[in-house]
């Protein structure tokens, strides 16, 4: 479980980010974070990560404080998705996904398992046929395909991810969402940021809703995901969202 406790942070003393955010991801759900830009999403997730300190509140994972957790046990314990990377060196793509396999000893060898897990990786993201490319060589959206697949190598327990849609077109990224539920039908936790309503209510699981550094939503995406609930989120005109809604209805019939 990660448990998260009346979490405050700052990055000036005048400047709130985060007021007293509080939730339980437990062993195999999916919590989808929403809200606007700048409400504090990827801040919540870099301070569960470890990148940056709790202020105020508690972070704990399987029970222990986030602060006691070293940089090598939080690597089996987290895998991390971020929503943009440059690669540097021209890395074949396998190479990058064995990366996910690495301890902490700079002398380590890959070994035939290392290898079996980065590949059964790349085939879950149905990306096998770029083994041998150059990550550099690869758009946007193949390279979010390999970040995900090094994490899945990983083998760790909770999987975050921020944004992990960027880059990926429509059909790529809902086969995307699908992995993730099978993944957490087996088990494994997800926390995602995304600015996607839709597929929070896909994904099922929670959908955590924040506005201004606080959470102002909890629950099962297809409740709290209202329209009520999209134009305060975003301050968006309810003639508006309406008016997206019955588009999307009307291109079912």
């Amino acid at each position: 479980m990660i448990d998260v406790g009346n979490l405050s942070f700052s990055y000036s003393k005048d400047t709130p980010v985060l007021k007293n955010i509080s939730f339980k991801a437990d062993k195999g759900e999916i919590l989808n974070i929403l809200g606007p830009n700048g409400c504090g999403k990827s801040t919540l997730i870099k301070i569960i990560l470890g990148f940056l300190p709790v202020e105020k509140g508690m972070v704990s994972i399987d029970g222990r404080d986030v602060n006691d957790i070293t940089r090598k046990e939080a690597a089996k314990k987290l895998s991390y998705v971020p929503q943009q990377h440059r690669g540097v060196f021209s890395y074949p793509v396998l190479d990058v996904v064995l990366m996910g396999r690495l301890s902490q000893s700079p002398w380590y060898k890959y070994t035939g398992e290392d290898y079996e897990a980065a590949r059964a990786a790349l085939e879950k993201v149905k990306i096998e046929k770029y083994a041998e490319r150059s990550y550099l060589h690869l758009s946007g959206g193949e390279r979010q395909l390999v970040l995900i697949a090094r994490a899945l190598a990983q083998k760790s327990s909770y999987f975050i991810m921020d944004e992990p849609v960027t880059g990926l077109d429509y059909g790529n990224q809902f086969r995307l969402l699908q992995t993730v539920k099978e993944l957490s039908e087996g088990g494994l936790t997800f926390i995602l940021t995304t600015h996607h309503p839709e597929h929070a209510v896909f994904l099922g699981g929670r959908a955590l809703l924040i506005k201004e550094g606080a959470l102002i939503g909890d629950g099962e995406p297809y409740k709290v995901i209202t329209t009520n609930c999209i134009c305060n989120l975003y301050n968006m005109p309810r003639e508006m969202v309406e008016k997206f809604s019955d588009m999307h209805y009307a291109r079912r019939q």
